[in-house]
């Protein structure tokens, strides 16, 4: 029987049945059909019963009462039948064992629950990635609904996204997952297969350790450069990672090198410090030692590094060897960064006492290093190795201090470096104690004020459910414990407004006074003011300095009344709070100021302030 014939005519049938059966008359696809038919109707009964029920529906008579549905649905029936009786239900094969995965997750959320993240993964733009982290944190993707989205969004375009899946979802699962991604893995893939790749291993760890190996042998350069960095750790691979760091691919090495690292043997460190050493791939070995924390091979890099530094050249004579030498050194900055060593100690000492030779070299870098391993160091030999390099060169007097904060206490620094050097700076202003009393106040600066994090959440704006982030001075507390209460007077002095901000204090009168004159300099106010940290630390200072809030809160609200001089994109969260704390008759104050703000925020801030006030009236 012509089972191709009948499947035709079963493809036209559906066809029908989506147009509608009233459209089945003269239908000239059935029409085109219907003589095969007549044909082999001559021979079989079945396909002249077809053939009269294909007439019916293209060709119905004048006379025909049966609607076209039902026509349609007999020839149907009817063929349904006829291709039952012509499948075939015996399997060709032995049946085997039904493939199975051991996941123990289930589908128990209700769907809307998961409707926000399947749409973050099945979409683009904005605000997804969050989407995506709170539902994994909530437990979401033990629902199976979801392992399919988990394993797609190796691809998505957002890279945080897929990086997000390679690294926490998917491993998430545990190694039952493994099995299943080492089935879809290509090996001639690109990124989104890499990163398959790196999920596979992290789940599975010994475990895929061999298909891990079958990748590093047989994909591509991406693929087996990820293959080869996942078998560090992994001892039996050990021999293939010291072959696999003298391929020809560049690619190749670098990744047997990160992995050598990995694995902390002594052949793979011995491999390392070879490498390094040959200088041909220094700049690649120096990026996988960076992770190293091997002392053994720190201690032999580090009297490489020396040797060479003894070797560089005396004159910058030839800028072109020069350079040179320098592109062969750089590679020890980046991986000695944060270790200490006797060798290291002798080194940094060493550029300390030759500091003019590699200063006109123009290794910076090196005397720089060497300032940061002394401050660290917080010796008294150390201390005084970074006075002897400040006196040669200023710049270096940050290290200086650093390191002394470490070594003297409170009322011992300000002695070294504040009275001493306010003494000096009223006898004489010289360049370099102008530029180290500069350099002094901006190091403190970077100490105190922007040394604390403030999370707070954008309570003018619920819907859009937003946490801005927002760095403070040190804390009242933390600076009397931590400085001399001298500096205070020092800093009103040198005229260093933010430092006074920071350390003004109840009971000092001139503190408050400085403060308040320079709130009050109407030409630097307007100047001033449109740097947004400005009004916010001199209000910080003020409240410092023991203001009661009837005064502050004046204070504050006639600058804000005060023209167009502070109009920021977002009030401070100081300011803000100060203002939520304004007695309820400020409101009225407030709304005259609303239509001048020209930013979102800091209208929506000002609107809230004064619901907030109307509530408390």
């Amino acid at each position: 029987m012509s089972t191709a014939l009948l499947q035709e005519l079963h493809q036209e049938v559906r066809r029908i049945y989506i147009a509608g059966s009233e459209l089945a008359a003269g239908d000239f696809r059935l029409k085109r059909l219907l003589p095969q038919f007549q044909q082999l109707g001559e021979r079989a009964a079945v396909f002249k019963r077809l053939g009269e029920g294909i007439t019916s529906l293209v060709e119905p008579g004048a006379g025909d009462e049966v609607p076209a549905a039902v026509r349609l649905q007999e020839l149907t029936l009817l063929l349904e039948s006829v291709l039952y009786t012509q499948g075939v239900s015996t399997p060709d094969e032995a049946p085997g064992e039904l493939r199975s995965r051991n996941f123990t997750l289930d589908t128990q959320l209700p769907y809307r629950k998961l409707a926000a993240v399947r749409q973050a993964l099945t979409t683009t733009g904005s605000g997804r990635y969050e989407i995506v982290i709170e539902a994994f944190k909530d437990g979401m993707f033990r629902d199976l609904r979801l392992l399919p989205l988990a394993i797609a969004a190796l691809n998505d375009p957002y890279s945080e996204i897929a990086e997000y899946a390679m690294t926490t979802i998917l491993p998430s699962y545990g190694p039952p997952i493994t099995g299943y991604l080492i089935e879809t893995l290509n090996l001639a893939g690109g990124k989104s297969e890499v990163r398959k790749l790196k999920a596979i291993a992290k789940a599975g760890g010994t475990e895929v350790a061999e298909e891990i190996y079958k990748a590093a042998e047989d994909g591509s350069d991406d693929i087996r450069a990820a293959a080869i960095e996942c078998l560090g750790g992994h001892d039996a691979y050990l021999p293939f990672l010291l072959e696999w760091s003298k391929d020809k691919k560049k690619v190749i090495r670098e990744a047997a090198y990160k992995a050598l690292v990995t694995s902390g043997s002594s052949q793979g460190e011995d491999r390392l410090y070879e490498a390094f050493a040959g200088k041909k791939d220094r700049e690649l070995v120096a990026d996988a030692l960076a992770y190293s924390s091997s002392t053994p091979l720190m201690e032999r890099l580090s009297a490489l590094y020396l040797q060479e530094l003894r070797e560089a050249p005396q004159k910058n004579e030839d800028k072109k060897k020069t350079e040179q030498v320098w592109n062969s050194i750089r590679p020890f900055t980046t991986v000695l960064f944060g270790q200490q060593n006797p060798q290291l100690d002798e080194l940094y000492s060493y550029v300390i006492q030759d500091h003019g030779r590699f200063a006109s070299l123009g290794f910076t870098i090196v005397i720089n290093e060497a300032a940061r391993y002394k401050q660290n160091a917080a010796t008294e030999a150390a201390f005084e190795e970074l006075r002897q390099l400040e006196k040669l060169d200023t710049r270096y007097f940050p290290y200086l201090f650093r390191a002394a904060q470490q070594l003297m206490s409170a009322e011992e620094l300000y002695k070294q470096f504040g009275g001493t050097l306010m003494n000096k700076l009223k006898a004489v202003v010289t360049k370099d104690s102008a530029q180290r009393n500069k350099l002094l106040m901006d190091t403190i600066k970077e100490q105190v004020m922007h040394a604390e994090e403030i999370w707070y959440d954008a309570a003018w704006d619920p819907q859009r459910d937003r946490q801005y982030r927002e760095t403070a001075m040190l804390a009242p507390d933390k600076i009397a414990a931590a400085w001399d209460p001298r500096w205070l007077d020092l800093f009103i002095h040198r005229d260093v407004p933010e430092l006074v901000c920071a350390f003004a204090r109840p009971k000092h009168a001139e503190a408050r006074s400085y403060l308040l004159n320079k709130l009050s300099e109407q030409k630097d106010l307007q100047r001033n003011l449109r740097n947004h940290d400005v009004l916010p630390n001199l209000f910080t200072g003020l409240a410092r300095s023991g203001m009661p809030d009837p005064e502050l809160h004046e204070l504050l609200i006639s600058v804000l009344e005060n023209g167009k001089s502070y109009l920021p994109y977002r009030f401070d969260y100081f300011l803000f709070q100060h203002m939520l704390k304004f007695p309820a008759s400020y409101h009225s104050r407030l709304e005259a100021l609303v239509p001048n703000q020209r930013y979102y925020e800091s209208r929506a801030q000002l609107e809230y302030v004064i619901h907030y006030l109307k509530g408390q009236a």
